[in-house]
């Protein structure tokens, strides 16, 4: 596989989503003596394992000063500045969190991390703390399976005739560009909850079956139903 592109770690677990938003221009209202809305482009600033903070900003607004020079939020992320404006997708930077798919990630925990603004292999596995701990019992197995994936390609671990098939597969998720809507509070409970019951059909002897199927040791005694799921998640994913 051809060397990945250098990310700068410190933002991945960041996603800008640059769009346009209707604002009341309240001077204006006021002078009217009727509402004035105007359109505005503007950034929503997505932090992985966030579930209520995203800030936004105006495109044009201040991002920081080098020297003499202003640096607005759109030459922050130019890219996706530049993708916005053209009409194209705009992409979280890193390697699409679909990819996790072949190491034991679930439909459910990939619609759980999207919900949770999480987009890459790279942004899950930089997550530390609250944000991490924002997916539930599930954070082990996701952050097991992202470091298993980025180290099985550090280490050329990927057989020669699936290296184009995995740049294609690669090319084509990329494609596709992050959600231009957030998922609400609401929405990313139930995507919680649907990860957890992603084993709702087996009954608990099913679920130590399986661990005792994967390790050869059957749980002992009578361990909750969700230290039993979370076990097996995590074994599937390793």
């Amino acid at each position: 596989m051809t060397k990945p592109v250098e990310i700068d770690i410190r933002d991945i677990t960041v996603t800008p989503v640059f769009k346009h938003l209707e604002l009341e221009n309240v001077p204006q209202s006021e002078a009217q003596g009727r509402k004035v809305m105007e359109m505005h482009e503007v950034v929503e600033v997505r932090i992985g394992g966030s579930k209520n903070y995203s800030p936004v900003f105006p495109a044009a607004g201040f991002f920081r000063r080098e020297g003499l020079d202003t640096i607005t939020y759109a030459e922050r992320w130019p890219e996706q500045y530049a993708a916005f404006k053209q009409g194209d997708t705009q992409q979280a930077h890193g390697t699409p969190l679909q990819m996790l798919r072949d190491h034991g990630v679930t439909p459910e925990q990939l619609s759980l991390c999207r919900a949770l603004k999480i987009y890459s292999v790279e942004g899950l596995h930089a997550l530390e703390g609250p944000n991490l701990k924002s997916l539930g019992m599930h954070q082990n197995a996701l952050k097991e399976a992202a470091r298993n994936f980025l180290a099985d390609r550090n280490q050329g671990k990927f057989a020669i005739d699936r290296v184009a098939e995995l740049e294609a597969e690669i090319a084509a998720l990329r494609a596709q560009g992050v959600p231009t809507v957030e998922a609400t509070p609401a929405e990313i409970d139930q995507a919680l909850q649907a990860a957890d019951d992603a084993y709702a059909a087996l009954s608990d002897s099913e679920i130590k079956d399986k661990i005792e199927g994967l390790t050869g040791n059957r749980p002992r005694g009578n361990p909750s139903r969700a230290t039993l799921v979370s076990s097996l998640t995590e074994l599937e994913a390793a």
